[in-house]
């Protein structure tokens, strides 16, 4: 799951509940570049939560994605969402090597993953010296049934295209914060929260590392299925007018305001789970992501409720943009587009 053969632009593609999200890098020393990025809707039904049901409709999907953005590169990185993967880390003794810590590893990964071996893809990426003692090493162990690796790949197949890695979202996330985002750097800890079409995220970094995830089924479906009951419209028509603004008087709060106060609710409860688990030190900044991130004024809410500092994500903001990028369109989908990101910024590894 983390090797790479080659090193040049490689397509991150994300395939979300709702979306399929593409974004192309190029590197010229230490600046990062935007070649391409492109966003399509999926068909409703084509991934239950996160289970991707049949690939024919998304490898469509994928198949108009690589036409509208105008890449030319046909190599890509596939996500894996967190909620169906496990990712752990493992101590081993450091002396250990070759061989016999590849055997060590899979025995250890027995003992972790749920499933029959022969049913699962795994792989392992060695962290260095462990914290708690200079006589062992981490090992980070990544797996999830082979079904959700195959499916992913038969959609890219259908378009066309050759997968070079297949990475957790959590781990792409990583790669993207410690790449791009100085707040990871700045500060000890740091949460992302992630509002998807059905599922909603936080992860947690400290220093830099991913040191909790979790999922709650929750998203901006909710919002949208709302406005179709009430107002009588198609999902498509609902999409379209929770995009536009264009919806009746009253629709602000009779709909978008409770809707908000669950997004609050949500966040609360992840923080909760958090300072639950661990006994590390306290968040010292929320960054959202995802579609409903972009609706006015839930940061300022979120920040107000928890006490936390909380903004809007942007690690393009050091970034060029190819002259065929839309700025203003670009900037309305910014924070739907961090997986990809992070899949993309596998070919510079």
């Amino acid at each position: 799951m983390f090797s790479l053969r080659q090193k040049s632009n490689l397509l991150g593609i994300d395939i979300s509940s709702s979306a399929v999200k593409l974004i192309e890098l190029s590197k010229t020393g230490k600046k990062y570049r935007l070649e391409s990025y492109h966003v399509v809707p999926l068909p409703e039904g084509a991934i239950l939560e996160r289970d991707l049901l049949d690939p024919e409709p998304i490898g469509e999907a994928i198949r108009r994605i690589l036409k509208n953005s105008g890449t030319k590169s046909r190599r890509c990185a596939l996500g894996i969402p967190s909620s169906v993967a496990i990712s752990k880390i493992i101590s081993l003794p450091a002396s250990l090597s070759g061989v016999d810590l590849e055997t060590n590893i899979t025995l250890e990964a027995e003992q972790h993953i749920p499933y029959p071996m022969d049913e699962v893809n795994f792989d392992f990426e060695v962290l260095g010296e462990s914290k708690h003692s200079s006589e062992s090493i981490d090992v980070l162990l990544a797996a999830t049934r082979s079904e959700n690796v195959e499916a992913r790949v038969a959609a890219a197949e259908i378009a066309g295209l050759k997968v070079e890695v297949v990475d957790l979202e959590s781990h792409s996330l990583e790669l993207l914060f410690s790449t791009l985002v100085r707040d990871v750097h700045d500060l000890d800890v740091v949460a992302v929260v992630d509002f998807g079409a059905s599922m909603t995220g936080m992860t947690v970094f400290e220093h830099g590392k991913v040191t909790f995830s979790r999922e709650q089924a929750f998203g901006g479906k909710e919002l949208t299925e709302e406005i179709m009951q009430r107002y009588g419209l198609s999902f498509e028509e609902a999409g379209y007018a929770k995009k536009t603004g264009d919806l009746p008087e009253g629709y602000i709060p009779e709909v978008l305001d409770p809707f908000r106060d669950n997004m609050v609710r949500q966040v609360n409860r992840f923080l909760q789970f958090y300072y639950a688990s661990t006994q590390q030190a306290m968040v010292k900044k929320i960054l959202l992501s995802g579609g409903s991130a972009s609706i006015p004024g839930i940061d300022e809410q979120i920040q107000a409720s928890v006490n936390i500092p909380t903004t809007l994500v942007n690690p393009f903001a050091d970034m060029s943009l190819s002259s065929r990028i839309n700025p203003s369109r670009f900037t309305n989908d910014i924070p739907a587009l961090l997986v990809a990101t992070g899949l993309s910024l596998r070919g510079f590894d």
